[in-house]
């Protein structure tokens, strides 16, 4: 469990301050975005051609609801990839990762003004 994690279940009214959102939202989405992401891993187990067996391969170092709260906390405060991987302890490069993986899922679920600022900051720069 992440450090940012713990302090949330510790202080949930410093919910709204972190992510924009308040703990029981946040908590709603973690377990909606879980069964959406379990029901895209089924589909795609299906369609996929396996080489090695199921489970097989490297643990990911995040739980799921970690991986999801880090990608909120990029969309609400836009850091670097590389101070989220310090702050979650993983590389800049599974950072961002993780973020694109889950913003493809995130997308059925969050509304479309948080996901298309982020969207037109990431062009304005570009």
């Amino acid at each position: 469990m992440s450090q940012l994690r713990e302090y949330l279940e510790k202080h949930p009214s410093e919910t709204q301050r972190l992510l924009g959102m308040d703990y029981d939202q946040l908590t709603e989405l973690i377990i909606r975005a879980e069964n959406l992401y379990e029901r895209q891993k089924i589909k795609r187990e299906i369609q996929k051609t396996r080489i090695l067996k199921p489970g097989s391969g490297r643990l990911p170092k995040l739980a799921i609801a970690d991986q999801i709260l880090m990608t909120l906390v990029y969309l609400h405060r836009l850091p670097t990839f590389q101070i989220l991987g310090v702050q979650f302890g993983i590389g800049e490069s599974t950072a961002n990762y993780i973020f694109h993986r889950w913003l493809k899922t995130l997308r059925e679920l969050l509304p479309a003004s948080l996901l298309e600022q982020v969207k037109k900051n990431n062009s304005d720069s570009a």
